[in-house]
């Protein structure tokens, strides 16, 4: 596994680590060791859990540097266009294409939800705030804007809203998410959606017949009282 020159206490923020380190540099690896410390087994659970949603972020970002809004503002984004698009679109698969812009819907109202705020509320103001942006942006083009302007679809939920009739945030108090992450995610849920609709017919599994198990005869004992 590898060796340590040095392995010690100390405290960093009113809390007690243990730290492995390298006394010479040429000794120094790229693997780093990260040793957990809590009160119960559920704490530890949760901050190991987050260690491993930031070096997965890490991850992605290396693969693909790209970032996009994150707080449902990119979700919305997808909602408006794709259902655009389903207006452009003739015949049934309007519909299909409809519904499959609904679905991204699900992020915000998460997020709206877990956070104790209306979510049908949010999103109404969402929209209303994208189209709002989108129609003032489209104005700024033409008479020019300056590159400190935020785009319009960085309006996303903020979850920390000191009251609920400001539940919206923009770009600069908006956590960016990896366009690597959205893109899987986006590719997994057309996937499991083109699973769904290729199946059809669903069997239910009943309990096999047959005779039943023997068991004890309810009449036994009857006169031992």
């Amino acid at each position: 596994m590898g060796s340590v020159d040095v392995v010690e206490t100390m405290e960093i923020g009113g809390d007690r680590v243990t730290v492995f380190r390298q006394e010479e540099a040429s000794s120094v690896t790229r693997t780093s060791t990260i040793v957990l410390r809590g009160a119960t087994q559920n704490f530890l659970d949760d901050v190991e859990r987050a260690i491993d949603d930031g070096v997965n972020v890490v991850k992605a970002v290396t693969k693909d540097p790209r970032l996009v809004p994150g707080a449902g503002a990119t979700e919305i984004q997808l909602t408006e266009r794709i259902s655009k698009y389903a207006d452009r679109t003739p015949g049934l698969a309007q519909y299909a294409i409809r519904k499959y812009a609904e679905a991204f819907e699900v992020i915000p109202r998460t997020l709206a939800e877990s956070a104790g705020l209306n979510a049908t509320e949010v999103l109404s103001r969402l929209y209303t705030a994208h189209q709002q942006q989108a129609q003032s942006g489209s104005e700024d083009e033409e008479e020019g804007s300056s590159e400190e302007e935020e785009p319009y679809w960085t309006t996303g939920v903020d979850i920390h809203a000191s009251t609920p009739s400001a539940p919206l945030t923009s770009r600069r108090k908006t956590f960016s998410t990896s366009l690597f992450q959205s893109s899987c995610r986006s590719s997994s849920q057309a996937e499991a959606a083109r699973t769904v609709l290729s199946v059809d017919q669903i069997i239910v599994a009943r309990q096999a017949c047959g005779p039943k198990p023997p068991g004890q005869n309810p009449s036994l004992g009857r006169g031992l009282r």
